[in-house]
């Protein structure tokens, strides 16, 4: 297993401790390194067994007698560092750390653009990192084709991350930049566009077939979809709710559109 001997202190100034801390709390370091943070077993395990490549494993003591079992040898990474349990929680992004943190690298995007029958979601303007991690695991479980990303926050928040419970290493994502090219691919391959909106003119969701598959996209948080946006769909779908209510949790309404995709 190979590891340093010496258990490092805060304050030592190591650089895989610094950028450990800057890939944290940095989008733009997390981009220019090709790489993110996390912390916790069960997340670093799930990581790496989904294939995703570990740059450095930093662990307690107490933690690697706890979880180093886990690992196969050919799973660590070439630096493997000791960290003392007062560093744990000086570079810890939650309150109860387990002492085990990784640097992994950012893996390509997988998904491609959609095809005729399958079943999709594009999430445009998603910028709460809870929520896009509670999509991507609702995403997975529901057995979903293609997610695409349009100026959303950041895939490797370590919020995200966690939310996503490991979902965000296996689905299938692209991160689109041009709506109008996303819109001509989809007339072509003759794929229906459904823009998930608040409005009781809309059609009610569970009326809408999709054994012909879809993209449906659901919109920011606190605005939802850009009206030109909407106006570009197919078809403009609702929630039904109750008369006081005029709004779901981006998470909670995309879940519901997933299940009945799912149904179809």
């Amino acid at each position: 297993m190979p590891q340093t001997s010496e258990i490092l202190q805060p304050g030592t100034g190591n650089k895989t401790v610094r950028l450990f801390a800057n890939l944290n709390r940095s989008r733009t370091f997390r981009e220019k390194n090709r790489a993110f943070a996390m912390e916790g077993s069960r997340l670093i395990l799930d990581a790496v067994g989904s294939g995703v490549t570990l740059r450095a494993l930093l662990w307690t003591e107490k933690a690697k007698a706890q979880y180093g079992s886990g690992f196969a040898p050919e799973q660590l990474p070439a630096q493997t560092l000791l960290i003392s349990e007062s560093l744990a929680k000086e570079i810890a992004d939650t309150e109860s750390s387990q002492g085990i943190f990784a640097i992994a690298e950012i893996r390509p995007e997988t998904a491609a653009l959609p095809v005729h029958g399958s079943r999709n979601m594009l999430l445009h303007c998603v910028q709460d990192p809870s929520n896009l991690g509670a999509i991507l695991r609702t995403a997975e479980a529901l057995g979903i084709d293609g997610l695409y990303l349009y100026q959303c926050c950041d895939l490797y928040n370590p919020k995200t991350i966690r939310s996503s419970m490991g979902a965000l290493f296996r689905l299938p994502l692209m991160r689109l930049t041009d709506m109008d090219a996303f819109f001509a691919h989809c007339r072509q391959a003759e794929i229906p566009t459904c823009a998930a909106v608040v409005d009781r003119d809309a059609d009610p969701l569970g009326t809408y077939d999709f054994c012909r598959g879809a993209v449906v996209l659901i919109g920011n948080e606190g605005n939802g979809l850009p009206a030109e946006i909407s106006a570009a769909c197919d078809r403009r779908l609702t929630i039904p709710m109750a008369p006081a209510s005029n709004s779901l949790n981006a998470a909670m309404a995309a879940g519901l559109f997933l299940w009945e995709m799912a149904k179809s």
